[in-house]
């Protein structure tokens, strides 16, 4: 089992490491695109933390509906950035689970 850790980890980096290098145009647009919907997702939870909090806060929901605005925005204006993320977070997901499957071998074998 550890040996295919190391087999299946060492060709997920390789994988990821070539994909990283290939596609470094997709891979860029991947981080503009992964910053609209983590803006929209910070938005909600700013509003939700003000809204439900025991004593309700207006600045956290105006922050929050701030932040959602410029998130929507963000999807409209870079949609093609935000599909873009998706098609560029294979290479590094690859790459990540090659070194988290390389180091989980490695232990294994000591």
């Amino acid at each position: 089992m550890q040996i295919w850790h190391l087999i299946c980890g060492a060709a997920a980096l390789g994988l990821g490491m070539y994909g990283v290098y290939d596609e470094y145009f997709v891979v860029m647009e991947f981080v503009k695109g992964f910053l609209q919907p983590f803006i929209a997702v910070v938005g909600l939870v700013a509003i939700l933390a003000g809204l439900l909090s025991y004593q309700p806060k207006k600045g956290h929901v105006i922050f929050g509906l701030v932040l959602l605005g410029v998130g929507i925005y963000g999807f409209f204006d870079e949609y093609f950035a935000v599909l873009d993320f998706f098609k560029g977070a294979v290479p590094p997901a690859l790459l990540f689970a090659g070194m988290v499957s390389v180091v989980s071998g490695v232990k294994h074998l000591e």
